[in-house]
């Protein structure tokens, strides 16, 4: 058995709508988890008096998360600086932002949460949801992508305690990309169909570990055919959480982009090594 990070959930806020609905799913992360809520606010001037804006948006956030987590009272607080800077310095298990804030009118990736995906080292939460939908529904699955590098037996183990938590089914999806089907095809279709058998079968592997680390919980695995962020992307509408996988020197690359530009659902960011170290024997 492992022991879970126990450091708060920490989400950062700014007045907007999409702030609002992140404060609402951190609310219940840290109402699943039983550790502390965290909402700041970063002004990036000081004002000549109190703080009233950023006590006004503490306020609309915390009562947006005590509905959602009545049990649980949220923590607030205001500082100075540029939001991500100061975000990503706060010590926290995970960081939750809003997929935009309120410097612009247009759904696209605000500056804050892209800052944070290229350089956070963290855990890192964007919160998108589709239209009509303030909260993921629970009975969704929670989707891990794996490429086979390095870390990803690590991410699914991972993505299987947040399904466990949830009480929520478990996809394991890998993308055949489209580009090496094109090369299999000029070698053959005995190649092709070993290409996907190995994925097949290492998939098989995973869900057989996953039967003995998380017994009970409901696993799919799936080999498609396709481009990764796109293919990831159509999971997105049938998911309550899609978890990305940040490897070392890469940064956080083409895929995630995409993933946190347009998913309708959240998508969770992680160095999975780094995870699997906040984890330890109980």
């Amino acid at each position: 058995m492992t022991q879970p990070d126990r450091r708060p959930v920490v989400v950062g806020v700014d007045g907007s709508g999409p702030a609002r609905q992140a404060a609402a799913w951190a609310a219940q992360e840290a109402d699943m988890r039983d550790v502390p809520l965290l909402i700041a606010c970063v002004l990036e001037r000081v004002p000549p008096g109190p703080p009233l804006v950023a006590t006004g948006i503490l306020d609309r956030c915390a009562t947006v998360a005590r509905i959602v987590a009545p049990d649980r009272t949220p923590l607030t607080g205001v500082w100075f600086g540029r939001p991500a800077d100061v975000l990503g310095r706060l010590d926290t298990g995970l960081l939750v932002v809003g997929h935009h804030g309120s410097g612009g009118a247009l759904p696209a990736l605000g500056g804050t949460a892209l800052r944070l995906a290229g350089r956070y080292a963290g855990a890192l939460a964007v919160v998108r949801t589709a239209p009509g939908r303030p909260l993921p529904d629970r009975s969704l699955p929670v989707v891990v992508a794996v490429d086979g590098r390095p870390g990803s037996a690590a991410l699914v183990r991972h993505a299987a305690d947040l399904a466990t938590l949830r009480d929520a089914r478990l996809t394991v999806l890998h993308v055949w990309l489209e580009r090496l089907h094109a090369v299999a095809d000029r070698l053959g279709h005995r190649e092709r169909e070993a290409h996907r058998h190995r994925a097949e079968a290492a998939l098989a592997e995973i869900a057989a570990q996953l039967a003995t680390t998380h017994p009970g919980l409901p696993v799919h695995a799936e080999v498609e055919r396709g481009r990764p962020g796109w293919s990831l992307l159509e999971h997105t509408d049938d998911a309550q959480l899609v978890l990305l996988g940040r490897h070392r020197g890469a940064g956080v690359g083409a895929r995630a982009t995409l993933l946190l530009q347009a998913a309708a659902c959240p998508v969770l960011v992680v160095d999975p090594i780094a995870q699997a170290t906040l984890r330890r024997p109980a």
